[in-house]
């Protein structure tokens, strides 16, 4: 079990999760990617959800323990060199950590949780179109379907109210 905390931003200003532990990030990263591809699909969705559709998980600021995940090492690298140059090195490195094997361990728990709800995709990374996609023709669907059954429903109320 990891006993970290986690939180997630997009952006300075929309926090996902706060503080919380590994398995509970994964079910908050899940439904704000359903509730972006609903949104999304009612012409609602705002800047952070079309970030999300396009840049997948690479969007995501991640902190674990208060201390940034880095995914991307010659950006880390760039970062952490112009800390240094600024004498501030120790302080970068104290509030920031390179780990993509944390971030490609959580694309692969995302994509089963996916995978058994039934959606099969491919790496959530750097794109997560295919996703979307998948969720909002289900979204689509379901309204129809709901639709539906309320005009049903009103007619044969109205045809047993003539009767």
């Amino acid at each position: 079990m990891d006993p970290a905390c986690y939180s997630v931003r997009i952006g300075e200003s929309h926090c996902i999760a706060e503080g919380i532990p590994y398995d509970a990030l994964l079910d908050r990263i899940v439904e704000f990617t359903i509730r972006a591809a609903v949104a999304r699909s009612m012409d609602e969705s705002e800047w952070e959800h079309e970030e999300f559709r396009r840049k997948g998980l690479s969007v995501l600021q991640i902190f674990r323990d208060r201390r940034a995940v880095w995914d991307n090492r010659t950006l880390f690298e760039a970062e952490l060199a112009e800390a240094r140059r600024e004498n501030i090195g120790e302080r970068f490195e104290a509030a920031n950590e390179l780990d993509p094997a944390f971030c490609a361990t959580l694309d692969r728990d995302l994509r089963a949780r996916w995978r058994r709800a039934g959606y099969e995709v491919p790496s959530l990374r750097c794109d997560m179109r295919a996703l979307f996609s998948e969720l909002e023709r289900d979204a689509a669907d379901r309204a129809s379907s709901a639709r539906e059954g309320l005009l049903g429903d009103v007619l044969k109320a109205q045809a047993q109210e003539m009767q």
